[in-house]
């Protein structure tokens, strides 16, 4: 477990993924969390759909992401099973892969990978394989990398994970780490205690209990545990897996909303 967590946070350098505007200290402390204290193969939302609450804030331009990383056992693929696991994780999201897969080879790392946009969606599958050199052997890591990017018909994403999963299982992959996260936004700039409100609001519409909560520049930000959701992080004793930030952006004049689980993992 412990290597498959350091495994995954090295992909997330890999692919760039930027920090969150959160202070050093919190970062650190929440991303240590999850690579000591993730677990990974509990069911995601067992009877529960996170995009319920997110509805009720009314917010706009409502949008969601789905992330799922996980470490394939073998380690040795070659080129003809990486294009079957990207063929058969596109089929059983309904994707249809109408280009060819792109291939790119640098310094040790392979990736192979597939791209889409749609109007309403972006979607990505990746498998990497990295070089590692353990006591002067040379054996080789893959991770297969799902993305997802779905607007407007936000609940549509438990139908995907679900799938993912599935198809997961089918390629015997057991281990995995799955981030969800909701984003829309309000006209305007809201008050330090609108911000608070709407937190509130879907805390409680989650169930769950405030752990803390950070007010930096016109950022707001509530780290929260709800027993609705299996997984979670530990973060100074406490389970956390839920994430909300409210934030105003200056140039669309907006008051843009965050609600991940189990913390944010792009930028914001």
């Amino acid at each position: 477990m412990e290597n498959l967590n350091r495994f995954v946070e090295g992909f997330k350098g890999i692919f760039s993924l930027k920090k969150t505007k959160v202070t050093i200290y919190i970062v650190a402390v929440l991303w240590l969390s999850v690579i000591t204290q993730v677990i990974m193969n509990r069911v995601f939302f067992s009877d529960f759909q996170i995009a319920e609450a997110f509805v009720m804030t009314n917010t706009e331009e409502m949008e969601c992401d789905l992330e799922v990383i996980a470490e394939y056992n073998n380690d040795f693929l070659s080129e003809t099973d990486k294009n079957n696991i990207l063929h058969h994780v596109a089929k059983a999201i309904g994707l249809n892969m109408d280009k060819d897969i792109t291939i790119s080879k640098e310094d040790g790392l392979t990736e192979y990978s597939y791209y889409k946009k749609a109007k309403l969606a972006e979607t990505s599958i990746k498998v990497v394989s990295v070089e590692q050199e353990v006591d002067s052997v040379i054996t080789m890591k893959h991770c297969l990398v799902v993305r997802l990017n779905i607007k407007e018909s936000i609940k549509a994403i438990e139908k995907y994970r679900k799938l993912i999963k599935e198809a997961l299982n089918e390629l015997d992959i057991k281990q995995k780490q799955v981030t969800v996260q909701y984003e829309g936004s309000v006209a305007g700039e809201m008050s330090v205690k609108d911000k608070e409100e709407m937190a509130q609001l879907l805390v409680k519409e989650l169930q769950g209990q405030v752990v803390f909560n950070h007010q930096q520049g016109q950022s707001y930000t509530v780290y929260a545990y709800t027993g609705l959701i299996d997984e979670y992080i530990e973060s100074v004793g406490c389970k956390i897996n839920i994430q909300i930030a409210l934030t105003y952006d200056e140039d669309s004049d907006r008051t843009k909303l965050y609600l991940a689980s189990p913390i944010i993992n792009q930028s914001w």
